[in-house]
């Protein structure tokens, strides 16, 4: 039996080492890349809910964190594989561009002001982008995203499905929270955490979104 207990427990040990590396080597991998200034890590933990670290490099390469907080995923959790699945994605994605409903808070991401005719299309012609219906008319299927309060106060559109394949999901995007503790797919932080991203990310920010 002690054998057994001591088996089991050196199992769990490696198994929590493993984890404990691969963050690491995610850090690791992008101190080198010259393009890459801001990271945040997602450590997906139970269901829908997750832990978001976000850091900032040094001048010597060294990751500092800035913050942590909590965070939401998907009501379904990880593991996104079609549109509508209510998961979140797995890996690691670079940002198309920050919006907000609210005005820019400084960020030197190109940045969306989401007014009434701001959308982020479901439709196959325009799939998994945000549009402005006015400049591309067409009866849009899509979010109509001045209306996602406070979820789009502020947020980033990330690459994920950055071929825009139809029906592989769109508008994943990491944005403010709500009253809701899950979402449809996107990872969801405070507001005044979202805002601080933004005001210290630049085009090179990376979301990395893993099992913990």
């Amino acid at each position: 039996m002690n054998i057994r207990i001591l088996f089991t427990a050196i199992l769990l040990t490696i198994a929590s080492a493993a984890h404990a590396d691969k963050w690491t080597e995610i850090l690791d991998t992008y101190a080198t890349d010259t393009t890459t200034h801001q990271i945040v890590l997602v450590k997906c933990t139970e269901g829908c809910n997750a832990e978001a670290e976000f850091y900032i490099k040094d001048a010597q390469q060294h990751w500092l964190l800035e913050r942590a907080d909590t965070a939401h995923i998907g009501r379904y959790g990880l593991g996104k594989k079609r549109q509508g699945d209510k998961k979140t994605p797995e890996g690691n994605f670079g940002i198309r561009e920050a919006f907000g409903i609210k005005a820019n808070p400084g960020t030197s991401i190109p940045y969306v002001d989401v007014t009434p005719d701001i959308w982020a299309c479901g439709d196959r012609r325009y799939y998994n982008t945000i549009i402005n219906a006015k400049e591309k008319h067409h009866r849009c299927h899509g979010e109509h995203m001045i209306k996602y309060v406070p979820s789009y106060n502020y947020g980033v559109a990330t690459t994920y499905n950055d071929s825009n394949t139809p029906g592989l999901g769109a508008a994943i995007f990491f944005h403010c929270t709500s009253e809701s503790p899950w979402t449809a797919g996107c990872v969801a932080v405070p507001e005044d955490f979202m805002v601080q991203i933004l005001q210290k990310s630049d085009p090179g920010l990376k979301i990395c979104i893993h099992q913990k």
